[in-house]
């Protein structure tokens, strides 16, 4: 299959426009360049948000296993980020035949082994974390790998040295992990670049619990330099405790206070935006700040649409599209075969292109359709 890999989309933007032009409920997919006041840079930038990425889904057929106890090891159920996508994977595996449970995270690192470690004593055959790297996790990762139990990814990255998972989800062709998650920020760069005519001034809040969020900051920032587009004024850390309690919060209105001068805010989990980011933001009197996150989540989704709510875009990626992608791995490393390229699709999502009628953003594609077929359903 062949990506569209963001160095070439400006070639491809006349091509595309008409192909995205389903994914945006009003089915106008108007080109954000016919604003005349907009520089031929920032133009292409905010045009290239919205085309995007993505890939072909063109899968051979598999023998799928029966009786296989698959456990989906959620990073944490009480934050959407990790409920969603883990009920995505949930939804998967059953429709692909196989038993399937969750154990809890809970956000941090002593829970992400506990809840492996409660997979392997429950004599799983595949595990597949979601929102957790390995590294983080390493000693529960190197049991469950002794243990005989095939370990895939859910969107996360095995960083462990040596690797001990047998395959991560793979996404894009010709993309590495690290740089398939670089393509969020350089996604929400090329947007705000567009919507302040290449004058950003950036907050940027820096997930420092997993090893892709530095890498979609890091995105955001480079390809923010590539454009000579502004600038990131400050950047605030945020771990895994301080969002489960919710104690990130306070940070990021210090931030936003001692920086009269941001236009914009780069929020790399839509999660946050849901649970209360959007509303210190609305509480904040910063009506000013183009707000973009990561995911396509639904409720951010219906924020995005309600206008005023706090959050202007979402660099979405096609969640559910990747959680089946994660148990079509899983099936064909069972069989003995290589994984496959799901070619799940990223895209930014406002309330003018490709936002969804409801729900989560999934892409244009019947992905399920196609993954039935490859498993004989």
């Amino acid at each position: 299959m062949k990506p569209t890999p963001l160095a070439k989309v400006a070639a491809l933007i006349a091509a595309s426009a008409l192909a995205l032009t389903g994914c945006s409920s009003d089915g106008d997919a108007a080109s954000p360049s016919q604003d005349s006041t907009l520089s031929p840079e920032a133009s292409t930038a905010l045009e290239q948000s919205f085309t995007g990425v993505s890939g072909d889904l063109k899968l051979d057929p598999v023998n799928v296993d029966k009786d296989v106890n698959l456990f989906v090891v959620s990073c944490g159920q009480q934050v959407p980020g990790c409920s969603t996508p883990t009920a995505s994977v949930v939804e998967a595996g059953k429709a692909i035949g196989w038993n399937t449970t969750v154990t809890d995270g809970k956000l941090n690192p002593e829970g992400f082994a506990t809840a492996i470690r409660q997979a392997i004593a429950s004599q799983a055959d595949v595990i597949i974390p979601i929102g957790i790297g390995c590294g983080v996790a390493q000693a529960a990762f190197q049991e469950a790998k002794d243990a005989g139990i095939k370990i895939v990814g859910g969107g996360g990255v095995d960083d462990c040295t040596p690797k001990l998972w047998d395959s991560e989800r793979l996404w894009i062709e010709g993309e590495t992990p690290e740089s398939q998650w670089r393509i969020f920020g350089e996604l929400q760069a090329d947007y705000l670049a567009g919507k302040t005519n290449q004058q950003v001034k950036a907050v940027a809040l820096n997930f420092t619990g997993q090893s892709w969020g530095p890498w979609i900051t890091e995105g955001f920032s480079d390809k923010l330099a590539e454009l000579n587009a502004g600038s990131v004024v400050t950047t605030v850390d945020i771990s895994d405790p301080e969002q489960a309690d919710g104690s990130y919060l306070q940070k990021v209105s210090t931030a936003l206070l001692n920086h009269p001068e941001a236009n914009a805010l780069i929020v790399p989990v839509d999660a946050w935006l849901a649970t209360g980011l959007a509303q210190t933001i609305v509480q904040s009197g910063r009506d000013d700040l183009l707000v973009i996150g990561r995911g396509g989540d639904a409720p951010v989704l219906d924020m995005i649409r309600d206008k005023n709510s706090g959050v202007d875009a979402s660099v979405g990626f096609a969640l559910r599209w990747g959680s089946w992608g994660s148990v079509d791995t899983a099936a064909r490393i069972l069989d003995g075969q290589p994984a496959a390229w799901i070619g799940e699709s990223i895209q930014v999502v406002d309330a003018e292109h490709n936002l969804p009628d409801s729900g989560n953003y999934d892409g244009s594609l019947d992905f399920e359709k196609i993954f039935l077929k490859a498993w004989g359903k």
